[in-house]
């Protein structure tokens, strides 16, 4: 059976940067044996990746269920573009249900070029499709009037070219 490190050494790890995967492969263990070891030692953090992929998403989606219903956090339109923005930041560290379910959201932008998906959080359901109209640009999503277009990697909004696809034979 693997041991992992020390507290110590663990956390050098993690200070240094190191994936969790990464760590797992140093010490033949798995992900989530480093992960979990990690959340007991207080230590946690989100990948790079996931604070882009947040970056990009301009609304302030309703996290916690109220008077009016619960929240959308993890409503599946939402997920699923998070997904799509990982793939097209390059993730590698996708499983197999995140890659399909990316796959999926290309797949509905592909199919249906004239609808871009809107967030309205006084909607029980929060996210919605809506025909396209000349203030959305050519963004995928409704961008707020009142939020700045000034993020880094808003070209990963845009359609993706039509040679762009997610098949990389990870399969």
């Amino acid at each position: 059976m693997a041991v992992l490190p020390g507290n110590a050494e663990l956390a050098k790890l993690f200070n240094q940067g190191l994936s969790d995967q990464q760590i797992a492969n140093r010490y033949g263990t798995t992900r989530q044996a480093v992960n979990l070891r990690l959340q007991n030692m207080g230590l946690r953090r989100t990948p790079e990746m996931i604070v882009k992929v947040n970056d990009l998403v301009p609304w302030n989606v309703k996290s916690v269920r109220d008077e009016e219903g619960p929240g959308h956090h993890t409503a599946y339109p939402l997920e699923t573009l998070k997904l799509y923005l990982r793939r097209r930041l390059g993730d590698p560290d996708m499983s197999k249900r995140q890659l399909a379910d990316a796959r999926r959201f290309l797949k509905r932008l592909r199919k249906h070029p004239a609808l871009i998906l809107d967030y309205d959080r006084s909607r029980s359901t929060g996210f919605f499709w809506r025909e396209r109209t000349p203030e959305d640009c050519a963004l995928i999503l409704a961008w707020p009037a009142h939020v700045p277009k000034d993020r880094p990697h808003m070209d990963l909004l845009e359609p993706p070219p039509e040679d762009f696809d997610f098949d990389d034979g990870r399969d």
